[in-house]
């Protein structure tokens, strides 16, 4: 977890913990093109409420 100006970031790790998913999960996840995660360098980051949502919208379409 990264913050920024307030604003919290969310990484794979983050994501992996609190979904309890492995890593190919998690960046298939990452690579699909309504999640809402930015590559910046190396690092995968999505924000927090972005990332809340995201699964508030994928629960309720279910």
């Amino acid at each position: 977890m990264k913050t920024l100006n307030g604003t919290i970031f969310l990484e794979t790790k983050d994501i992996r913990q609190a979904l309890k998913i492995g890593n190919q999960t998690c960046l298939e996840l990452f690579h699909k093109k309504d999640f809402p995660a930015k590559k910046i360098g190396k690092s995968w980051l999505v924000m927090e409420e972005s990332f809340k949502e995201y699964f508030k919208n994928v629960q309720t379409n279910e």
